[in-house]
């Protein structure tokens, strides 16, 4: 949290490009949206980069792990 902190208020940083992980880019989720800095293309399925009405400035990229799941299921039983 430190970091994206420096990153954002010393270094102004434009916005944060796929950062690796739930818990760390769930750690600055809230601090990122309030500051309006764009949160792209974060690098984890978790269900909850896709809230866009609390979250605006927060863009998940990977299919969430329910989406790709279901797509595994899918296949095996075919």
């Amino acid at each position: 949290m430190e970091q994206t902190r420096k990153l954002v208020e010393s270094d102004e940083v434009l916005l944060v490009f796929q950062a690796l992980g739930t818990p760390s880019n769930s750690a600055t989720q809230r601090y990122l949206n309030s500051k309006k800095v764009p949160q792209l293309f974060v690098a984890s399925g978790a269900s909850k980069w896709g809230d866009p009405d609390n979250f605006p400035w927060t863009m998940g990229w990977q299919p969430t792990y329910q989406s790709e799941g279901r797509i595994y299921a899918k296949y095996i039983l075919e």
